[in-house]
């Protein structure tokens, strides 16, 4: 009887002690234990079982192969969660012909600061120009997107081809997307479709894609799968160029203007450069940070000039003529108080366009990178996308916007370049 009393006691005391939440809170339980109870089903709250899904087998390794054509169905595309028609005969008669074109410290903005524009291209009035051009971009396109890819793209390109746009992207699990973007599927009786296209050509996630500089024909990938292929648009067909021996993750690629030479780094911070003229075992390796190096850029002007970004936080510039497999100096680091995500070289060689996760750029869901317009002839300027779902366009001699593009059908942050 003590015991019982004591325990009334000790209730009574807590009770006392709780505050106006609590009590509520306690409230409510018992209110719902009494419901339950007039319903006949006491034991409902403690049946109820969190389910967790078993863990996911992880998947073989898939056979690179390339699909072979098939006659699009009546059913649409997007109803059905497709991602491409895959016509590969069609895809080789349109695309066979195609030709290239012809072709440390935070940087703040003093527009006090005295430029001399003589040595700029596009001159003075450089900078107007882009901006008066800026303004008729639009989207113009009936699909507010276009699923080109089965899973999440890490990279993509545009032909270079002044007539025809056609886009490319390189997505997590190996696929390649195409999308023929002034062409569509129509049918009779049934909604008009994008004319797309997609291939398997690695067995993990493509980290980069670039064509040859000197035959577009010819588009060039990497993957964390260690390998580098090269797809045919004649034949609509990937090759293997070349394979680390220890399948390394492929970070970053670029080319030396006559397409010759390959340039790669890993997420181990290896740095390497295949010549795709000799035998595929055949290359150098050189070992320049001690993290992984997520971006490279070659000088286009100048080729024996490389810029390297890592998620040691620090961008380093390069001479490659006199790197050494034992230990090699860089000509400058910048340091960065985060993770350098890209470093691109300008057009005309003598500027760098960089990105990080540091000051007011937060990034949780993916990497910012800014790209450089190839276009030497035109005032200096780059894009890089941003949180609010639009893509920013700077001038990369004063660092002033230029203008901002964005669309309220653009639902996904422009995070790749």
């Amino acid at each position: 009887m003590k015991k019982k009393n004591s325990k009334s006691t000790k209730n009574t005391n807590e009770g006392s002690t709780l505050n106006e939440y609590e009590k509520q809170r306690l409230e409510n339980i018992r209110r719902n234990e009494e419901i339950l109870r007039q319903l006949n089903i006491p034991e409902l709250a403690r049946s109820v079982k969190v389910q967790f899904k078993p863990k996911p087998k992880p998947k073989p390794k898939r056979q690179v192969e390339i699909k072979k054509p098939s006659q699009p169905t009546r059913q649409s595309l997007r109803l059905r969660d497709s991602t491409s028609i895959d016509d590969t005969n069609y895809f080789v008669d349109i695309l066979s012909n195609l030709t290239k074109s012809n072709a440390g410290e935070s940087y703040k903005n003093d527009k006090t600061k005295s430029i001399d524009y003589s040595c700029i291209s596009g001159g003075e009035n450089g900078f107007k120009a882009v901006r008066s051009a800026c303004r008729s971009l639009a989207l113009r396109q009936e699909w507010s997107s276009v699923k080109v890819t089965p899973e999440r793209i890490y990279c993509i390109a545009i032909h270079p081809d002044k007539e025809k746009v056609l886009a490319v992207a390189g997505d997590k699990a190996g696929w390649l997307g195409f999308w023929d973007v002034k062409e569509k599927i129509e049918y009779e009786d049934d909604e008009d479709e994008p004319r797309t296209y997609k291939f398997q050509v690695h067995s993990k996630t493509i980290t980069s894609t670039m064509y040859s500089p000197t035959n577009s024909n010819y588009l060039y990938t990497c993957s964390y799968d260690g390998s580098v292929r090269s797809f045919d648009f004649s034949q609509a067909k990937s090759t293997e160029a070349f394979v680390t021996p220890n399948e390394d993750f492929l970070s970053s690629m670029d080319m030396d203007p006559n397409g010759q030479i390959i340039y790669l780094s890993t997420n181990h911070g290896q740095f390497m450069i295949k010549d795709i003229r000799e035998s595929k075992e055949t290359f150098t390796e050189y070992k320049l940070h001690d993290n992984k190096i997520g971006c490279i850029s070659i000088n286009k002007v100048h080729p024996q000039y490389l810029v390297t970004s890592s998620l040691d936080r620090s961008m380093r510039l390069w001479d490659i003529r006199k790197l050494n497999a034992e230990t090699s100096t860089e000509i400058q680091e910048i340091k960065y108080s985060n993770s350098v995500t890209s470093a691109y070289w300008s057009p005309n060689g003598n500027q760098i366009a960089t990105s990080s996760f540091e000051d007011m750029v937060r990034v949780w869901v993916t990497m910012f990178r800014a790209t450089w317009n190839p276009n030497p002839n035109l005032h200096p300027h780059f894009i890089i996308g941003n949180m609010r779902r639009s893509a920013d366009i700077l001038s990369g001699v004063t660092g002033e916007l230029i203008w901002s593009m964005c669309d309220d059908r653009l639902t996904a942050i422009p995070g790749k370049k």
